[in-house]
């Protein structure tokens, strides 16, 4: 009688039983769209690393462009220390990450510097770089007066 008995059980659980856990009214397992929520939430965090990676190296569609540049206009720009050194503050602040190589800017329209100068005066240029905003860092604590003038004289050229 009794090995029909489990025989019984057996068949009604149609040969699932469940975990002894969930015999007890303790839940195993996470609701599904816990689960879910889950995967999405750590999807979007590997996305937005492997971005903010490819915006702190310079990496992207626009690295490459500077070679597009007539021999002239590289040649003047080679002899000009002043342009030099603009250049190389641009890059080792990692303003490259936002704004681009060849400045097109890489994080929307605005991020776009080509023409810069024909929009803003040199002045305007210089209080954004000092004060930031609308997405743009602050850097009057990191470059100086001097490296802000020079940087914004550069990128007011731009027209």
């Amino acid at each position: 009688m009794e090995q029909s008995k489990k025989a019984c059980d057996r068949a009604s659980l149609n040969g699932h039983q469940m975990p002894e856990d969930q015999q007890s009214g303790i839940a195993s397992r996470p609701p599904l769209h816990a689960v879910r929520r889950y995967r999405r939430m750590v999807g979007a965090l590997v996305i937005a690393s492997m971005v903010l990676a490819l915006a702190a190296c310079g990496g992207g569609a626009s690295g490459g462009s500077a070679a597009t540049k007539t021999p002239a206009a590289t040649a003047a720009a080679e002899s000009n220390p002043a342009v030099v050194k603009a250049q190389e503050l641009f890059t080792t602040n990692k303003c490259i990450s936002c704004h681009g190589v060849d400045l097109a800017g890489k994080v929307g329209p605005k991020t776009n510097l080509q023409k810069v100068g024909s929009r803003l005066s040199s002045e305007q240029i210089a209080n954004k770089i000092k004060n930031g905003g609308g997405g743009m860092p602050v850097y009057k604590t990191t470059i100086s007066e001097e490296e802000i003038g020079l940087l914004s004289d550069w990128l007011n050229s731009k027209k």
